[in-house]
């Protein structure tokens, strides 16, 4: 298993905080976990409804939906278990195992689920994977099984100031660097993920696109994680020696600056997606 995540990404453990605070924030500014289409299905359903989470990372998804529906049968796979919690903190019902995305499911769990879910897989996918793993997962799909997908546009990301005297160059110096270098990737999903749904065969295709900060009093959180991203990066880059990358001490000193931007009232802006498609009864 190939695990491309990591070409830009860490496991390491600090990213389990990250992963899980940058869940509560998305989900806050989308306003659901499901879409209302997919729970307008499920809830009447008198059936325990089986639910997937693919890329899941620590299942913060999982231990999420629990709280909706505690007797749902919720399993989660990501390609490493690494950021994973320990078995015994998570719900009875919440089930976590290693599996790549980007391979064939076995038969046995074909049609198994009434939901798969997907969200921001997009810096482990390159432009020629999307199609392919789209089918893939669509294979889980239960017939009138519902396949929910969340990705972003990074590329058209805007640094804004929030008040009068905010200074925002080095905070969207940093974050258009780290986009740069990932922008082949950050090219596809959000804009290709409807295509490659019907193309799988899958219907009633909707796309719910919202702003990042349709909360505002997410953007300083929201603009904080985005930036350790882009730290992360850079660091690492730093580590691997990779061309045109910057000494440590020079990380430093703009870390510093991007965050007493952040501080004075700079904040991020980009477009959510939340693609959905229903596979056909």
């Amino acid at each position: 298993m190939s695990d491309r995540y990591v070409d830009y990404m860490t496991r390491l453990e600090g990213e389990v905080h990250r992963l899980n605070e940058q869940f509560e924030i998305f989900t806050e500014n989308i306003g659901y976990i499901l879409h209302p289409s997919i729970t307008s299905v499920l809830l009447p359903a008198p059936s325990t409804p089986h639910i997937a989470d693919i890329g899941t990372g620590t299942g913060i998804f999982l231990v999420r939906l629990h709280q909706t529906y505690p007797s749902a049968v919720l399993d989660g796979f990501d390609i490493s278990s690494t950021l994973y919690p320990p078995p015994e903190s998570l719900p009875p019902n919440v089930t976590l195992a290693i599996r790549d995305v980007k391979q064939p499911f076995p038969e046995e769990m074909h049609g198994k689920y009434d939901v798969v879910h997907l969200r921001l897989l997009v810096t482990a996918m390159l432009p020629e994977e999307w199609e392919p793993t789209v089918r893939n997962v669509s294979t889980l799909l239960k017939p009138g099984g519902f396949l929910q997908w969340e990705e972003c546009d990074f590329t058209t990301c805007s640094h804004l100031r929030g008040g009068v005297s905010s200074r925002v160059e080095t905070a969207r110096s940093m974050a258009n660097a780290f986009i740069n270098a990932l922008r082949e990737r950050f090219e596809y999903g959000w804009n290709t993920l409807p295509g490659h749904m019907e193309a799988a065969g899958l219907t009633s295709v909707i796309t719910d696109m919202l702003s990042s900060d349709r909360v505002p009093s997410t953007r300083e959180r929201l603009t904080t994680i985005t930036m350790s991203l882009a730290f992360r990066w850079a660091r690492m880059m730093t580590e691997r020696k990779a061309p045109g990358s910057m000494s440590a001490d020079e990380v430093n000193r703009l870390e510093k600056e991007a965050y007493d931007d952040i501080k004075s009232g700079c904040y991020i802006r980009y477009n959510i997606y939340v693609i959905c498609g229903r596979k056909p009864l």
